[in-house]
């Protein structure tokens, strides 16, 4: 290896060469040199220092490692016991106690109410300084002053859309209007709680299309969480369809009701989507919106919830949908519900990820559906198209099994939450 500097200010790189194979042009043995040789100078070592042996230097078994903690929001952190098994710790219960806009202060005419009180027992908000100078950001609560402890504490969920494709045309809204499904198959006398109940649920597309609009934040919006418990969702379209008796039926059905607990991998799943949505949208230079709620007049008693629709040029029709799963692992090539079918690594048909995406299709009458997964180190899309065979089990059984097992169990729950309420 040879390299010549400069004497000057700056050090000016004269030439450089290295016996490697890329030692011609700039290898990172010379980029390793070059970050040594300025790390000693900012040192101010005069010399390379000798390497000294283990037995040389101080030992450092007893030391421990140090795992160190990554910056975040103060609402997301946690403190618990060093046992994994304990389910009890320090959180932060900050939540939002106001339905829509927070209000404007100088109607609440803070200042005034407490201007003879001393600082010490007056409210925080009388000492921050707040103003109508002082301009409005967007929180998680809503508008709020610039440089508030929420306005990076509790910064808004990320929505944008990505505009890789600037001439695309308008986003149709989902359920696409005037798009029918099949009379359902079902036979079944509802009792008169069963009919009330069933109105409840009924929509039309003009409140579909408000709905789906309205709850684009998914799992950060309750109105999201609320609609999904009424019915028999996506996620749930495999196991559905596939009870083999009246009692498996029974506990899926209180399964569902019960609802699911969020865990580690999920929550990462969550954080990573908007990373897996900007990588996704950059490999396929395709245009990106979210996607709320979807609920079909037909069976409004069915729903799914996109990751997004996106739009693109090369395909007809070039407006599909978009479902993304971050598994943590290094490569997709890892994943159980993946498996090579003509040469490449295709979604297993008998999978619920496959009839999650198939429901997705079915409710919203696109007619076709990019599959992404995300993982460490690499991703893989497959765009999967309708599967008539599919979409028909889907309406039939998904059906047989809300009428005659989840119908009940819903009832059920609300008759005991208003008694309770009463």
């Amino acid at each position: 290896m040879r390299m010549v500097l400069k004497d000057s200010k700056p050090v000016i790189l004269v030439s450089t060469h290295c016996s490697c194979v890329a030692g011609c042009a700039l290898c990172n043995h010379l980029v390793a040199l070059l970050y040594q040789t300025a790390h000693f100078s900012q040192l101010g070592i005069l010399a390379v220092p000798p390497v000294h042996s283990c037995t040389e230097t101080e030992q450092t078994w007893h030391k421990p490692r140090t795992l160190g903690v990554r910056p975040g929001p103060v609402g997301d952190m946690e403190v618990r016991k060093p046992q994994n098994s304990t389910a009890v710790c320090v959180r932060s219960s900050l939540y939002k106690a106001l339905d829509g806009e927070m209000p404007d202060l100088a109607t609440l005419r803070v200042e005034e109410v407490y201007r003879d009180f001393p600082p010490l027992l007056a409210p925080l908000v009388t000492t921050m300084g707040m103003s109508a100078e002082v301009p409005l950001v967007q929180s998680a609560f809503g508008a709020v002053q610039a440089g508030s402890v929420l306005s990076f504490q509790q910064k808004p969920p990320e929505m944008r859309e990505i505009n890789n494709i600037p001439e695309a045309p308008v986003q149709p809204s989902l359920p696409i209007q005037g798009y029918r499904l099949e009379p359902t198959t079902c036979a079944n006398v509802l009792s008169e709680e069963e009919h009330v109940y069933m109105k409840s649920l009924q929509v039309s597309f003009h409140m579909a299309h408000r709905i789906e609009a309205a709850t684009r934040e998914q799992s950060s919006c309750q109105e999201w969480h609320r609609l999904r418990k009424m019915r028999v969702t996506s996620t749930r379209f495999h196991e559905a369809c596939h009870v083999r008796c009246h009692t498996s039926a029974e506990n899926l059905a209180h399964r569902i009701l019960r609802g699911t607990v969020m865990t580690k991998d999920m929550r990462r799943g969550i954080d990573m989507e908007p990373v897996a949505v900007t990588e996704y949208c950059s490999l396929k230079n395709v245009n990106y919106s979210p996607c709320g709620f979807i609920i079909h007049p037909d069976a409004p008693w069915l729903g799914c919830s996109p990751d997004g629709v996106v739009f693109d040029p090369s395909e007809n029709p070039p407006f599909g949908l978009l479902e993304i799963k971050c598994p943590n692992i290094k490569s997709y090539i890892d994943c159980p519900y993946l498996k090579m079918s003509d040469g490449s690594l295709q979604l297993r048909r008998q999978h619920k990820y496959y009839w999650q995406v198939q429901g997705q299709i079915l409710l919203t009458g696109l007619e076709w559906c990019d599959f992404v997964v995300c993982a460490q180190e690499d991703m893989l899309v497959e765009r999967i198209h309708k599967n008539l065979d599919v979409m028909c089990s889907i309406r039939d059984r998904g059906d047989l099994f809300f009428f005659y097992h989840y119908l009940q169990k819903c009832l059920c729950v609300y008759v005991i939450s208003d008694i309770m309420t009463v």
